[in-house]
């Protein structure tokens, strides 16, 4: 169950980030404002160093956050929708919903070739797609990063995934990690880290914040 303290934290970090998921007009005015800033205060675990959310705004730029899942997969398709049902709830702004491939080796291609930047795939796939084994040789060992474990699936991002969004994203799974049997798989997995966002919502981490 979360306490009061950390869901107060979590609703102070909704608000100080919900920049990112604003409507268009309202978005562009308040990240271009807040870029300069950006650049030179949001230090993302004292690694990502000179990304600022602007330059990193590609995955929402069509207004729909979207996660990947796999008609071929019953499982993980049923696992992505509820996913995305939280997500929606949590974090409407951000418009969160399903996008299906028609199989796994489509799902290997989108996030390879950067056009999907989160997908819920089977353990086995997640192995496979990380060590660029089959059926996924094609597309050579991933760069994947881990953000959720439900014991059977895990929710990938790319390595370029922004860091206050992953963090926001785990944030919001997390309020019900019992009830969907969640976690963040600290040490990593399958041969992927874990992204710092989704590390930094697991241990309660501060991240840096633009100075206003």
């Amino acid at each position: 169950m979360t306490s009061p303290h950390r869901h107060r934290r979590y609703e102070k970090k909704r608000a100080q980030c919900s920049l990112f998921f604003q409507p268009d007009a309202r978005r562009r005015r308040l990240l271009l404002g807040a870029a300069a800033a950006l650049a030179a205060t949001l230090v993302p675990l004292r690694r990502a160093r000179g990304h600022t959310p602007y330059r990193q705004w590609d995955v929402f730029r069509k207004r729909y956050l979207l996660i990947l899942t796999s008609r071929s997969d019953a499982e993980g398709d049923a696992i992505g929708d509820a996913w995305v049902a939280l997500l929606r709830e949590r974090l409407p702004l951000s418009r969160a919903m399903v996008s299906r491939a028609r199989d796994m080796l489509r799902v290997a291609s989108l996030l390879r070739t950067d056009q999907a930047k989160l997908a819920v795939l089977s353990h086995a796939d997640a192995r496979a797609m990380s060590a660029g084994e089959p059926p996924h040789e094609e597309y050579g060992p991933m760069p994947l990063q881990l953000m959720i474990d439900n014991g059977t699936h895990v929710l990938v991002v790319r390595g370029d995934f922004p860091l206050h969004h992953g963090y926001l994203i785990t944030v919001s799974l997390l309020e019900r990690a019992q009830q969907l049997h969640l976690s963040v798989p600290l040490e990593g997995k399958f041969g992927m880290a874990v992204h710092p966002g989704a590390r930094a919502a697991a241990l309660g981490e501060e991240l840096d914040e633009p100075r206003s």
